[in-house]
């Protein structure tokens, strides 16, 4: 149930799922920043000036989240815990947030959202095993104590934190834009988007990647015309998969239940949040694994705006999709 978040092999096959199609064409100066960082590309766009120093602070943010949620990182913070026999940790207080934020979708997610699938994913060879070859047979869980700091897991099992950890930096950045008084931005790492505020006197436009296309082109334009905040994310296989020796598919998502790949009728799910980037990315990937019936009953009750393509080329929406009038 992992998407590789730090995968410059597999970001460079999967491609950005989300593209900016639009910063709505005026005379107006746009000020954009950029990067790499996380196996992808990173682009922070606002209306004002963004000067060296929050530059500098935006670069420290992303790289702090690399070493603390990186499964390629043999010394992040969780690698160190992947690898370690011990079943209490204290932990930083980024990943306690991580973490807290990951069982909440499973719980909400009727436990098809789970965390804790990286040697799993290591052994499909979506991840690294630094070595090791040990199996996963079986599903498990953690829990978190909110006065300490402590992290307690029930298993050896590793985590992967590929479907959240993204967009938590995502919100991070946004947090700290906020708080510098910088309103009008555009965030996006290699897909997970917030956008907030204007473009000057107009709304942020973003495009949803088509699936069946190799190159930048929209299936769907999103705006937040009539919000000041929107987070979107979108969780597929259409690009990140390999084929067994029989020409089978295999697919970077991993059903927890079954310990397999996922095998069902959605091709990409895009989830719009309207106050965290870190439960658009982890509420994406849970109703990818999850399978459409499922996931649309789940969206309707928890009253999150989804869009849901699939593979005989319908595109269904959620109510509150509709609601936030896009």
């Amino acid at each position: 149930m992992t998407r590789n978040f730090f995968s410059k092999l597999i970001a460079l096959v999967s491609g950005v799922v989300l593209v900016i199609v639009a910063y709505n064409h005026n005379n107006q100066s746009l000020y954009v920043i950029s990067g790499n960082a996380y196996g992808t590309t990173w682009s922070v766009t606002s209306t004002s000036y963004i000067g060296d120093h929050y530059k500098n602070k935006i670069t420290s943010i992303i790289n702090d989240i690399d070493y603390v949620a990186s499964n390629y990182k043999a010394d992040s913070e969780i690698s160190i815990i992947n690898q370690d026999n011990k079943t209490e940790y204290k932990i930083s207080q980024d990943l306690f947030n991580i973490l807290e934020i990951a069982k909440t979708v499973e719980n909400n997610s009727d436990g098809f959202y789970n965390i804790m699938m990286a040697k799993k994913s290591g052994e499909l060879g979506f991840s690294p095993d630094f070595g090791s070859k040990d199996i996963q047979l079986t599903i498990s869980t953690y829990n978190l104590n909110d006065n300490s700091l402590i992290l307690y897991k029930d298993s050896s099992n590793w985590f992967d934190l590929s479907s959240v950890a993204k967009g938590y930096a995502v919100q991070k950045i946004h947090d700290y834009l906020m708080s510098n008084n910088l309103t009008d931005h555009l965030i996006d790492i290699g897909g997970e988007i917030i956008i907030n505020g204007s473009n000057y006197n107009d709304a942020w436009r973003v495009g949803i990647q088509d699936p069946s296309s190799l190159v930048n082109k929209s299936i769907e334009i999103l705006s937040n015309k009539d919000s000041n905040f929107l987070a979107i994310a979108t969780s597929g296989e259409y690009r990140n998969f390999k084929l067994d020796n029989s020409g089978n598919k295999i697919s970077h998502s991993i059903n927890p239940n079954t310990l397999r790949s996922i095998n069902n009728e959605i091709v990409s799910v895009t989830v719009i949040h309207e106050s965290s980037a870190a439960y658009a990315d982890a509420y994406a990937t849970s109703f990818n694994v999850m399978g459409f019936k499922r996931a649309i009953n789940k969206a309707e009750n928890l009253g999150i705006a989804a869009m849901f393509l699939l593979d005989n080329g319908e595109i269904i929406f959620s109510k509150k999709w509709y609601d936030l009038q896009l």
